[in-house]
């Protein structure tokens, strides 16, 4: 008889631990409030230069809670001020989610906004004589690698006619280079390079100029390659016979960009 009621016993605390371990476990998973901190963790992400920066912040990795990473992948953020950002400057950044998903799940969210001060924007450089030589030399072989990487394109999509035929380039000198300073903040400084380009196409030699330009120098020191970009040089008689590249350049940039010549020996900078 004592047997029976110590099974009983045993019995009914065995089912009361569990009773109470299922309802802690459906506490724990489903009806506790769970702190989430939308902004502890952004990637910050800046496009421009001082004092004419943008950004755009995103949350920086994933959640392993397949609930919160739910509720994560809803939030998006605001920020203000996201123009003409400058070091030192202090954003705001306010989160929006999904409140119906967030009451679903017992989350509360906390710090949904969070200023940060923006810094490591790079500077411009006020004249040719601040830049890095080292570094004006990369500009200029990035200029070259684009010639040599393009040189059958620029050929074909520049002498365009009912029968062109492809041509092997024979020569390329860089002829002319100056840095551009912009006069308006919204454009970035670069360099740009005046290559002749002697093609052969059987016996015939032609010959195309073509300009390299080099956005987005600054002292950061990093040669955008992504943005090099080229076009056709059209000088006209007069600066053809007079080799007048630096008469072009005014000609064509003067109105938005202060010019610096850049001096080149052998296509070196000097």
């Amino acid at each position: 008889m004592e047997a029976k009621i110590k099974d009983k016993v045993i019995y009914f605390v065995s089912i009361s631990l569990m009773c109470v371990l299922l309802i802690s476990m459906a506490y724990f998973f489903f009806l506790r409030t769970i702190e989430v901190d939308v902004t502890s963790d952004l990637d910050v992400e800046y496009t421009g230069e001082n004092r004419n920066a943008s950004v755009e912040v995103q949350i920086n990795g994933e959640d392993l809670n397949q609930r919160i990473q739910e509720f994560l992948d809803t939030v998006t953020f605001e920020v203000t001020p996201n123009t003409g950002l400058s070091n030192g400057d202090i954003i705001t950044v306010s989160a929006s989610y999904d409140e119906e998903l967030a009451n679903r799940y017992h989350f509360e969210v906390v710090h949904p906004t969070r200023e940060i001060k923006v810094e490591g924007l790079n500077d411009r450089y006020d004249s040719l004589e601040q830049i890095d030589t080292d570094y004006l030399q990369r500009i200029m072989d990035a200029g070259n690698a684009y010639i040599q990487d393009r040189k059958e394109d620029i050929f074909m999509d520049n002498l365009v006619s009912d029968e062109a035929q492809e041509a092997s380039l024979r020569n390329s000198t860089v002829e002319y280079a100056a840095f551009l300073k912009s006069k308006d903040a919204g454009s970035t400084d670069r360099v740009i390079q005046i290559y002749k380009l002697d093609y052969q196409q059987d016996d015939q030699l032609i010959t195309l100029y073509y300009l390299v330009c080099v956005p987005e120098i600054n002292d950061g020191m990093e040669v955008q390659t992504k943005d090099i970009f080229g076009e056709r040089v059209y000088l006209n008689d007069q600066e053809i016979k007079d080799q007048d590249y630096e008469g072009y350049v005014k000609r064509v940039f003067q109105s938005q960009y202060s010019i610096e010549t850049i001096f080149l020996t052998d296509e070196k900078i000097n």
